[in-house]
Order: structure tokens, then C-alpha cells, then sequence
């Protein structure tokens, strides 16, 4: 091979390389954001799952008298993934005003699993858009207290989380 044939090869290498990167989603160029994007998925998802299979008698369940219900804490997490989104995308939330319109839903899994799952995609899809930030990496940390929160109501109530089952369990609660 001569020393222009070497070269010749660098360009066409060098030109592969930029138009993968350049036509790569923003999110998937910077390491921190796609780490936080996965972490925030992953944790996220367990609470979704426990949205969905926590029994509806167990809404009002609470470990402490002073502390949220069941309920009141999956929707507590859904208006933080709001609240995340919000602050990504520069958008004004009022915790207030939307803590307040949780109170007339009804108490039912299809009610509390669809706006979590909306407010979900919103918030991976403003991590992917406006990458990851410090403040997010702590939001991470918040929701994972509310999902040990939710770990102790499921273990109050001799059932075992979704995310401790043994995979020969299936949907079962009870097993572990």
C-alpha cells in the first residue's frame, strides 16, 4: 500500500466516522446522558411495574401513619417524572396545582398507570432531547427513596416486589 492509498483510506474512515456520529442522536454522543437516560429507565420501569401489580386494596396501605399511601406515593413519583420533564424542556410546572388534581381522580390502576406511563416517555424523551443534568442524576436518586418506600408497603403486606421475584414466580406476589 502506498502513502496515498493510506491516506485515501483515513479520509473514507474519517468520513464514515462523522456521518455516524453526525447523524446519532445528541443523547447518544455524550456517555453521561445515555448513562442517566438507562439508570432513570431502569428504576423508573420498577415503579411502573408495581403500578401495575400492586392489589387496588392496597392503595391506602401506608408503613407509617405520617407518610403517603401506596397510591399517594405512585402518583407522588408520576408528577416527579412531570416535574422532570418540565425542568428539562424549560417549561413552568405548578407542583401545587397539579399535587391538587391528583385528589378527584379515582383510585383505579388504569387511572395511575396510564398517566405514569405518559409522564414516562415524556421524561426519557426529554433526557434524550436536552441531556442529562446534575439536578436529573438527584431526581434519580429521589425516586429510587420512593420506590423503597414502596418496597416496604409490598413487604408489610407479605408480598414480595415485582422486581425481587423469582423469575419461576410469575405473577404471583406471594412468591418469592
Amino acid at each position: 500500500m502506498t502513502r496515498r492509498d493510506g491516506r485515501a483510506r483515513i479520509g473514507l474512515v474519517t468520513t464514515w466516522v462523522a456521518l455516524v456520529l453526525g447523524s446519532a442522536p445528541a443523547a447518544a454522543q455524550d456517555p453521561w446522558t445515555e448513562a442517566i437516560h438507562s439508570l432513570w429507565e431502569a428504576e423508573h420501569s420498577k415503579l411502573l411495574e408495581m403500578a401495575r401489580d400492586l392489589p387496588e386494596e392496597l392503595y391506602d396501605s401506608r408503613p407509617h401513619p405520617d407518610s403517603r399511601s401506596a397510591l399517594e406515593e405512585l402518583r407522588h413519583v408520576t408528577i416527579g417524572l412531570e416535574m422532570a420533564a418540565a425542568e428539562l424542556t424549560r417549561t413552568d410546572f405548578d407542583y401545587g396545582r397539579r399535587t391538587a388534581e391528583d385528589e378527584g381522580k379515582p383510585a383505579s390502576r388504569e387511572s395511575l398507570v396510564s398517566e405514569m406511563e405518559a409522564a414516562l416517555a415524556a421524561s426519557l424523551d426529554a433526557i434524550a432531547t436536552e441531556g442529562a443534568t446534575p439536578r436529573i442524576a438527584w431526581w434519580l436518586t429521589h425516586q429510587a427513596e420512593h420506590y423503597g418506600k414502596l418496597v416496604s408497603i409490598y413487604r408489610m403486606n407479605g408480598l414480595v416486589p415485582p422486581a425481587s421475584r423469582a423469575p419461576s414466580a410469575g405473577a404471583d406476589p406471594r412468591r418469592q
